[in-house]
């Protein structure tokens, strides 16, 4: 089946294909006819995350023996006297057939670039430059194993631990309003060269009070006085530690995609306010100052 191969990368392509062997942001220089991939030395049945291992190991400061890059290209049928020949180009001329079709995916996947490779010359610049992989639409299943690993690592923000009353001191008997906010955090980043954005969802809070009773599991963050529907009483004064640990879940989605995939896994944040006063009220009767 023909397809056109689709880029997705401007900073991954920046080659001047069998000219320089520089890395650059600017648009490859096209024109270089390419070997079949069929070439006994392109691993044609590459997963996904070896092809983007290739193309990592050739974007580090040090010059290798063979390069790796998706590219923003056409690959053009041209015929000569040795019969049909294939070129690599921005696109194709007036009158040249295109030896792909257009690689067309849904909207719940992405267009992935091909994946080239080429072996560096002694001069330093690239030889003939081989087609890996014509290039894919990528799901979010060929994602997944990624993004629990990104999960994994992603700095997230402890959940905020609002106390009522503020002033850093409560009373036996009464109640002591806790709440914070559920708000999702979403970060940007690419898996595998796929742009993509994961967020840590709030999926359970546990409020640890320090008296020795047990944590307090709720599933909703709380508010403030008067709506407060998180709390705890206090039947002793002292010098208490309010913790409140956060259980997050995580989703993510392909950029330009509107669905979200859950994550495996999950990950905790833990937050303190303190140390916090209880004290104990007492009343006395007095005089009636107005007589």
């Amino acid at each position: 089946m023909m397809r056109q191969i689709v880029m997705t990368s401007a900073a991954t392509v920046g080659l001047l294909l069998g000219s320089t062997a520089i890395a650059s942001d600017n648009a490859p220089d096209y024109g270089s006819q390419i070997e079949d991939s069929a070439s006994p030395k392109v691993n044609v049945s590459a997963t996904l995350e070896e092809e983007h291992e290739l193309v990592s190991s050739s974007s580090g400061s040090s010059p290798s023996d063979v390069v790796y890059w998706r590219a923003t290209a056409s690959l053009c049928l041209l015929t000569d006297i040795a019969g049909f020949v294939t070129e690599l180009a921005a696109s194709c001329a007036e009158g040249e057939e295109l030896a792909d079709a257009a690689l067309e995916c849904d909207a719940e996947s992405y267009a992935l670039g091909a994946l080239f490779r080429a072996e560096r010359l002694p001069s330093g610049n690239l030889g003939t430059p081989e087609l890996v992989s014509e290039g894919s639409c990528v799901t979010t299943a060929d994602l997944l194993d990624a993004a629990a690993r990104e999960f994994a690592s992603l700095p997230i923000e402890p959940s905020p631990l609002h106390v009522q009353p503020p002033d850093g001191w409560t009373l036996i008997n009464v109640d002591t309003i806790t709440y914070t906010d559920d708000a999702p955090q979403e970060f940007e980043t690419e898996l595998l060269g796929v742009p993509v954005v994961i967020r840590a969802v709030p999926a359970e809070f546990s409020w640890d009070y320090d008296d020795g009773s047990a944590p307090l599991v709720t599933d909703h963050p709380g508010a403030p006085y008067p709506d407060g529907s998180v709390g705890h009483t206090y039947t002793a004064s002292g010098e208490v530690t309010i913790r409140l640990t956060t259980t997050w879940r995580g989703q993510f989605q392909i950029a330009g995609t509107p669905t979200w995939t859950d994550v495996p896994g999950s990950a905790t944040t833990s937050t303190t306010a303190g140390p916090i006063t209880v004290h104990e009220a007492s009343t006395r009767l007095v005089e009636d100052p107005a007589g």
